[in-house]
């Protein structure tokens, strides 16, 4: 192989591996969406916990473990739910719904007069 093609071999490779470890890191994750509060948010979080959370978390109660969460937390770790805890599935919802449930576990471990 030339050493011209070898060069541009090794630099394929490594821009591949630069732009998996960015992948790994979030760094093109898009932004999330605005993340505020609304009576109407949380019951379609809360909806959303109730189908697809509560078959496990009746038994695993959740409310010490997001106690202090703020939403952007709470929207970060359904967004990686695995890594966190290796008998988590992912969260295949939509981006709305990943919000909406990203407000409701942070008002769940919120201060009583904190939740709108």
């Amino acid at each position: 192989m030339s050493p011209l093609y070898r060069n541009l071999a090794l630099a394929v490779v490594a821009l591949g591996a630069v732009a998996w470890g960015a992948a790994r890191l979030g760094l093109f994750d898009p932004p999330p969406p605005p993340l505020v509060p609304s009576p109407q948010a949380l019951a379609r979080g809360r909806a959303v916990f109730t189908a697809r959370c509560r078959h496990c978390h009746d038994d695993i109660p959740l409310e010490r473990r997001v106690l202090g969460w703020s939403a952007t937390r709470a929207y970060d770790a359904i967004g990686r739910l695995p890594e966190l805890s290796p008998v988590m599935p992912a969260f295949h919802g939509t981006v709305e719904e990943r919000r909406d449930l990203a407000l409701f576990l942070a008002a769940l471990g919120a201060p009583a007069d904190d939740v709108p």
